[in-house]
């Protein structure tokens, strides 16, 4: 015991570890730039601990308050590009996702709806890319198609429009205060009924019917059935005489209810 004592003696020597200052020594041989160099030292300690405890527990906080549908919700009326269009709908599920998209149709404010109009034209599409019947009834709803008893022509034409208006269905005036007109051509065995547009609905007889263009413009076309479950109609908006633009949008019946499931921009007039 007493020669592997000296032994550890003799290597603390050789090292010069065995006449360690006191921290008496060390403070008295201590001068301003050492004591400058500690308190940063022990100040960027101490920071880093306090900011690692608080980011950790902010973090938690925000996941678990945000794992809620109705405070996420919340938040995207605020913000609706606040999470990408798929994450809205894997979060918020397809009932949640059209409280958003009812919501989102009637908000006015300019800023807002020029982040809204790209989110809700992906959420449709997210929707009806998908053939569970919950994204179906969902979008059936936000059509407002899912009344049976009503002809599929007038449901296709409210889907069409909402589609492309938004539940208000309302094309802004025009600068000189003209209301925008709906005009529909019909088949002689179409039967006539409520769209709901906010503005003058006139029923044509043939797209060659001649009518003075006043204000703004939205015509639809028949409604062309390629199967009793496949339709498509046409739909042109001209918002000003240079600003406009001519649209198909091709439908399916699912579940008894009609959603767009493609749609074509038609560049030429």
């Amino acid at each position: 015991m007493s020669e592997s004592t000296n032994r550890f003696e003799e290597l603390l020597r050789r090292l010069g570890l065995d006449s360690m200052p006191t921290y008496q020594q060390l403070f008295e041989s201590m001068d301003p730039l050492s004591w400058t160099l500690v308190l940063l030292l022990t100040g960027a300690v101490i920071l880093g601990v306090f900011f690692t405890l608080n980011t950790r527990y902010s973090f938690h906080a925000f996941q678990e308050a945000e794992a809620t549908p109705d405070v996420l919700l919340a938040r995207l009326k605020q913000d609706p590009t606040y999470l990408t269009p798929p994450s809205i709908i894997s979060r918020l599920g397809a009932e949640t996702t059209l409280q958003l998209l009812e919501y989102g149709d009637q908000v006015t404010a300019g800023q807002w709806r020029s982040m809204w109009n790209r989110v809700r034209e992906e959420l449709l599409g997210l929707l009806s890319s998908q053939h569970a019947f919950g994204p179906i009834f969902a979008l059936a709803n936000y059509y407002m198609s899912t009344d049976t008893e009503e002809p599929d022509s007038m449901r296709i034409r409210r889907t069409a429009l909402i589609h492309k208006l938004g539940q208000r269905r309302q094309l802004e005036p025009g600068t000189d205060g003209m209301l925008a007109q709906l005009r529909l051509v019909r088949h002689p065995a179409e039967q006539l009924g409520e769209l709901g547009f906010d503005g003058p609905t006139i029923w044509l007889e043939s797209a060659e019917d001649s009518m003075e263009v006043e204000g703004p413009i939205i015509q639809m076309g028949t409604v062309r059935f390629d199967t009793v479950d496949r339709a498509s109609v046409g739909i042109t908006i001209q918002r000003t005489p240079t600003v406009g633009g001519n649209f198909t949008m091709q439908m399916e019946k699912r579940n008894d209810m009609w959603v767009v499931v493609n749609e074509q921009v038609n560049w030429e007039p």
